[in-house]
């Protein structure tokens, strides 16, 4: 009331006063509201990011939800999406200046891990927002000539790989998820560069093997276990491709080793596990064998302390994930179950194959890490369309620049496969993964040996 005005009638200005006063409580309340409405939609859309600060959104892949330690802190962290789906299939360490992964972080699913994988073929995929950070698509997207340019500056694109003998090696497998998952292993975040057979013989060979090892205590587990893997490369200091006669050399840096660890946990800490191994990748060079993670370590330590030039502490799993249960030996005999032996000691973990300095003989790489003869490399020597090598005379070189062997006892003779499997053409060439040896129409025995359509004939036919 006024005391200024006649029977208590109110004051028009007071009046005005207080009408603005209640519009600007109700707009303050409208803003709030609007404020949480907002960020509530900005969270809704940061739970769905992919390149992200932190991988506190996909830490579900990684052993006590904490991510390795040590490695390049300025690398991006992906929590790896496929297309517009919201669901989270991954995590990938990723290192823009040798635009490559340095780790990709995974877990395995025992009800799905049996089927085999996928081909990617020319179906890879790259991630906009490491090259465009403002970009609105927080997915992975299909890879074509038209967003190549645009996408090319800070990850590596297909055409880097082109005529270089280095496939686009997954980290994660495709074959270790299912559905969507395996699509979503196709992009060039999860992949580096691995020589050509030492993808698909030496390390292809460990995956699966991999695979069934843990597969089989899943299932014999069941809810009370869980496997968490990552497979990570070690950068070399100075081999990058393309080479020098590239439009564009030398953008992406070769992994001098590629390395798996895995943890196996288990609702009964005495029941846990862990184990690693790694790869050179190079053809023909000393076998992978497994170690403890502490090694792995110590070894990732060292060999990233020399690259950097600063001291560097990596540490894959937080407290080893159960090393201490000393269950090491029971993991490699379960892989040597899986693996077929070789002559003498050991388990054979790659295919026979001739010395690649031109020798006659013929060698594998064996669990130790040591080489062992094969027991009987005739039977591996298989000439051009089927024909085979004569029964003392194994396929080899013997001065010429190519294979070759006598298939009969009249001299005459024939180009020859050094290995006797779907994959292996004449001259040292590899079948393209999708394009095993076989027909194909034709008279001879033939397969792809590039995306680009160049073939070679094949030794054994395989059904096609």
């Amino acid at each position: 009331m006024c005391r200024a005005c006649p029977d208590g009638a109110s004051h028009p200005q007071r009046t005005s006063l207080t009408a603005a006063v209640l519009l600007l409580s109700l707009l303050c309340n409208t803003m709030i509201a609007l404020g949480l409405l907002i960020c509530v939609v900005l969270r809704a859309f940061s739970a769905q990011a992919k390149v992200v600060t932190s991988f506190n959104e996909c830490k579900e892949f990684f052993y006590k939800g904490t991510e390795p330690s040590g490695m390049d802190q300025n690398a991006k962290r992906i929590c790896q999406m496929f297309e517009d789906s919201t669901r989270l299939y991954y995590a990938t360490l990723y290192s823009v200046p040798h635009r490559i992964p340095l780790y990709s972080a995974y877990t395995l699913d025992p009800a799905c891990s049996s089927t085999p994988g996928i081909y990617c073929k020319d179906k890879w995929y790259l991630e906009p927002q490491i090259s465009q950070p403002a970009s609105e698509i927080i997915h992975m997207v299909r890879e074509n000539k038209n967003n190549q340019n645009a996408f090319k500056a800070n990850q590596a694109i297909s055409p880097d790989y082109k005529n270089t003998g280095y496939d686009r090696g997954h980290l994660n497998p495709n074959s270790f998820q299912c559905g969507l998952g395996r699509n979503a292993t196709c992009t060039l975040t999860n992949a580096a560069p691995m020589e050509a057979s030492f993808n698909r013989y030496r390390w292809s060979k460990w995956e699966s093997t991999l695979k069934k090892v843990l597969t089989e205590n899943l299932t014999r587990d069941g809810a009370s276990a869980k496997a968490y893997i990552v497979t990570g490369t070690v950068p070399s200091a100075n081999d990058r491709i393309p080479q020098g006669n590239s439009d564009d050399p030398e953008r992406v840096t070769v992994p001098s080793h590629v390395w798996t660890a895995v943890c196996y946990k288990h609702t009964n800490d005495r029941e846990s596990f862990s184990f690693s191994y790694v790869g050179r990748n190079q053809p023909a060079e000393s076998g992978i064998s497994l170690t403890a993670v502490s090694n792995l370590n110590k070894w990732l330590s060292e060999i990233y302390s020399q690259l950097s030039g600063t001291p560097r502490l990596i540490k894959i799993f937080a407290d080893n994930c159960g090393e201490d249960n000393n269950k090491l030996s029971i993991i490699q005999k379960e892989f040597q179950k899986l693996i077929n032996p070789p002559v003498n000691q050991g388990v054979q973990m790659s295919p026979c194959a001739q010395n690649t300095l031109g020798n006659d003989y013929y060698w594998h790489d064996t669990v130790s890490g040591n080489w062992d003869y094969c027991s009987s490399p005739l039977r591996h020597s298989k000439a051009r369309n089927g024909k085979r090598c004569r029964s003392n005379h194994a396929c080899g070189r013997y001065g010429e620049k190519y294979n070759w062997c006598y298939t009969d006892d009249k001299d005459n003779w024939d180009y020859c496969c050094t290995l006797d499997d779907c994959y292996s053409a004449v001259n040292d060439q590899t079948c393209r993964v999708d394009h095993p040896c076989g027909y194909y129409g034709e008279k001879y025995l033939w397969c792809y040996i590039d995306d680009q359509g160049n073939w070679d004939h094949c030794c054994k036919g395989c059904g096609n």
